[in-house]
């Protein structure tokens, strides 16, 4: 009998920008133009990844990568955007949208957006503000 091989994360945390787009209600994070070598290869390979699979039609009942906040933990999925962007996008009277509008009522907002350093795949967004 052989144990099962479980996959071991090595994620790595890059500070994005995030930019708001209020006539759309949605959320655009940004690959930062600080990152380094390695953090640019990741972001751009998620991406990819992130882009094929909704090509391919990956179920959007189970996305891929979700957007979290303190106290709100998976409240919104990404779609892959232009320029190597994450979109979140929010929807008037849904429990994120409430979300939405916390984030975009205080400044500061930024995000770290995690990635597996073996797979080249996101593994999440965390929003927060500056203190």
């Amino acid at each position: 009998m052989t144990a099962a091989t479980v996959p071991v994360l090595s994620p790595v945390a890059i500070r994005a920008p995030v930019t708001v787009d209020i006539a759309a209600m949605s959320l655009v994070v940004r690959r930062p133009d600080s990152a380094g070598g390695y953090e640019k290869l990741i972001w751009r390979e998620a991406h990819g990844a992130l882009a094929k699979a909704e090509e391919l039609g990956w179920p959007a009942s189970m996305p891929l990568v979700r957007g979290s906040a303190p106290g709100n933990y998976q409240f919104a999925p990404a779609k892959p955007g232009p320029n190597l962007t994450l979109l979140f996008a929010f929807t008037v009277g849904t429990p994120a949208a409430k979300i939405y509008a916390e984030l975009v009522g205080a400044s500061g907002l930024y995000a770290f957006v995690t990635a597996d350093r073996e797979t080249h795949r996101f593994l999440g967004v965390t929003f927060k503000h500056r203190p």
